[in-house]
């Protein structure tokens, strides 16, 4: 099955999670995403535990539907097999410090000279510009500038790190193949490519816009476990089952008027936004309550009625979820060299198709170096090139 993106060729210089993540998206909606890995090395994420089979559980995670090719860029030779890739290529991504690639001599003004419709996506932790364009970083750093690392945790407590990595995935990931969806809606009205800044940095701040609204209203601070979506009210919390956690999101009036009946505690009907010792005891009461019974006994109860109320999945949880079936996110396919693999799909769901299928398995390195050197005239030249470290 092909999708919207199936004429559009990636080159993607990107390692680990940020860009991989991106044309992840885009390989999924069809893009023809050609992994650029530097021989003997490849991208870091191959050699991430757990290995099963022959690959890293992360590597199959994040490279499905992509081409490899070894091609190593500080050489000359390999330099201008690239220059001669991104002259017909769609979209180059890659993800070093800003002006690695202009050193290299293959860069956004490089490369445009030769293909004035190429789109350029450089990934970076803060961007291209500012005082901090040059300085190292990971997720935690970025999110940590950001905002987003001091409002998550306990109230009173130290900043705890969130379990999915936001800057990566969100501010690097989704921000990138947004950019580049939208650089390759201009080129296809105006035939001209652009340059893509993406800062991770950028992206965790950009999921601040209500806390910012809110800041800028009342100029105080969000706290941790205060805010109005973080635990502050007994109607938006999670709170403990015999066997777990609920999530309890009953914001509205009605879901929580709802919810007050459905535990038989139409008392609490005007303590949703409770504050002070009233919050603290409506909370106590509501945890005290729910840890009577499991989960799935208060799901049973709350069936059919409109409460807001839902289970803390575990991952097997999430995977044998039936919603998550029915929309594709959970599918198998077969991983050559690691057999039977449950895949996470794709959310972007364009026309009636679902993006989410293994067109081709998640690459060895270097799988269609040859393939792709034939497209170029070079088949000749393979041996030659491996013997020099070229591919």
């Amino acid at each position: 099955m092909t999708g919207p993106l199936e004429d559009v060729r990636i080159l993607d210089l990107t390692r680990l999670l940020p860009g991989g993540y991106a044309t992840l998206l885009l390989a999924d909606l069809g893009a023809d995403v050609v992994k650029i890995e530097e021989p003997g090395k490849g991208d870091y994420i191959r050699w991430t535990p757990p290995i099963v089979g022959e690959f890293s559980a992360a590597h199959i995670a994040l490279n499905r539907n992509k081409r490899s090719m070894t091609l190593n860029l500080k050489s000359e030779q390999g330099r201008d097999i690239f220059r001669d890739l991104a002259s017909s290529a769609d979209v180059v991504i890659e993800s070093f410090r800003p002006g690695v690639m202009d050193r290299l001599g293959v860069g956004w003004d490089a490369l445009r000279e030769a293909n004035p419709g190429l789109v350029y996506c450089a990934i970076s932790g803060y961007g291209q510009t500012g005082p901090r364009a040059l300085v190292a970083g990971h997720d935690v750093n970025y999110i940590g500038y950001a905002g987003v690392l001091g409002i998550n945790g306990e109230e009173g407590g130290r900043p705890v790190i969130p379990g999915v990595q936001i800057g990566d995935l969100a501010g690097g990931g989704m921000a990138a193949a947004v950019a580049v969806l939208a650089a390759l809606f201009r080129k296809n009205v105006t035939g001209e490519g652009d340059f893509c800044d993406v800062s991770m940095a950028d992206g965790a701040l950009s999921w601040l816009t209500i806390h910012a609204g809110n800041f800028v209203a009342t100029g105080e601070d969000p706290q941790r476990e205060l805010m109005h979506l973080s635990g502050r009210y007994p109607c938006y919390r999670v709170y403990p089952a015999a066997d777990g956690h609920l999530s309890v999101g009953a914001l509205e009036p009605q879901f929580w008027s709802e919810l007050c009946a459905a535990i038989e505690r139409p008392d609490l009907a005007d303590d949703a936004f409770a504050t002070g010792e009233r919050r603290n005891e409506v909370v106590a009461e509501l945890e005290t309550l729910f840890a009577q019974k499991t989960r799935a006994e208060w799901m049973s109860v709350f069936a059919g009625r409109d409460v807001c109320v839902g289970p803390v999945n575990s991952f097997s949880e999430t995977f044998a979820d039936e919603q998550f079936a029915a929309r594709d996110m959970i599918f198998e396919a077969e991983v050559p060299g690691a057999g039977p693999w449950t895949h996470v799909g794709n959310p972007l769901k364009v026309g009636s198709a679902s993006p989410s299928e293994m067109r081709l398995p998640p690459p060895k390195m270097g799988e269609h170096t040859a393939a792709l050197l034939a497209e170029l005239a070079m088949s000749d030249r393979i041996e030659e090139l491996r013997g020099n470290g070229v591919v």
